[in-house]
């Protein structure tokens, strides 16, 4: 059986309330407690990641005890990606903070980014990333006083109330199930469920999103989206050996700027070609500023 990918499910299928349990499956799966979702939230980021072709989805929902998540696909390398994860979390708790209200309102937010790519160095597949306070010089954690407990639902650590961070690096894990969130992370590699697996939300997913379901105007929404991933992968490849030819073939400076030219002439041919549309083309070129080419970058710029 094939499974749609889990990035466009997010943007197509998933947002839909009679198939939270699959996102609600995958959710109490990383955070260890059945998650029950009350209601998808429109959010500034869901607007402007409509407009990009496919680098980033974004979903943000929130679940009965007034917990947001933030569930982030992200494809391509970003060096500070991150810093933008980050971004985002601070953005959506302003967003979901009434004005006027005190501190203490301030909500749980999960981040949980599915990358597909090495977001640092690191032996592991899964990273979970939490804020605690260590005594500088005894070592030992600040807790909560009896009356922040009290303020706070009898929470006893600082970190059950600060951001909470999930790095779920899909391309490095090795295939290997060895628990319910390894199972959803085959999925996420493979787009199968096998049959022994028994993470909450799985058996929903093969149903759900088995692609013999879909209408004929979303298969083929799908099948052009697939498709867009191919052409990304072929333009990256491209770059990448492109660069190489110029590493091996040019002089110091001739060699940079043939580089950054071949890089050019190759964004300008995807985007003539109608793989790139006029805005992801120009975001590409602009990457390249800052190498002392800017005058080179502003000519093929004029020609989108």
């Amino acid at each position: 059986m094939q499974l749609i990918r889990f990035d466009w499910a997010i943007k197509k299928i998933l947002r839909q309330k009679a198939n939270f349990t699959v996102l609600e499956g995958f959710i109490s799966s990383i955070i260890g407690r059945d998650t029950k979702i009350k209601q998808i939230l429109e959010s500034e980021t869901n607007k402007e990641y409509r407009l990009q072709k496919l680098n980033r989805v974004d979903i943000l929902c929130e679940d009965e005890d007034s917990h947001l998540f933030l569930v982030e696909v992200q494809i391509d390398y970003q060096v500070d990606y991150l810093l933008r994860m980050l971004y985002s979390v601070s953005r959506a708790i302003t967003e979901y903070m009434q004005q006027g209200k005190e501190y203490a309102e301030v909500r749980k937010i999960y981040s949980i980014n599915i990358l597909y790519f090495e977001p640092g160095l690191g032996t592991d597949y899964v990273y979970r990333g939490t804020t605690s306070f260590y005594g500088l010089h005894n070592r030992d954690e600040l807790l909560m006083d009896p009356r922040q407990k009290e303020k706070f639902a009898s929470k006893e650590r600082f970190c059950d109330i600060f951001p909470e961070y999930w790095l779920l690096n899909v391309t490095g894990f090795d295939g290997v199930a060895k628990d319910t969130l390894d199972q959803w992370l085959y999925f996420l590699k493979h787009e199968k469920v096998e049959p022994h697996f028994s993470a909450k939300g799985l058996n929903e997913a093969k149903e759900i999103l088995d692609i013999s379901r879909l209408s004929d105007q979303d298969r083929r929404e799908y099948n052009r989206f697939l498709d867009s991933l191919r052409d990304e992968a072929s333009l990256a490849e491209t770059i990448r050996l492109e660069k190489k030819i110029a590493r091996r073939e040019g002089r110091a400076e001739g060699k940079a700027e043939g580089n950054i030219e071949g890089t050019l002439k190759t964004i300008l041919q995807f985007y003539q070609d109608g793989i790139l549309d006029a805005e992801m083309a120009r975001k590409k070129m602009l990457n390249l500023q800052g190498q002392g080419f800017d005058a080179i970058i502003n000519t093929y710029l004029e020609l989108l």
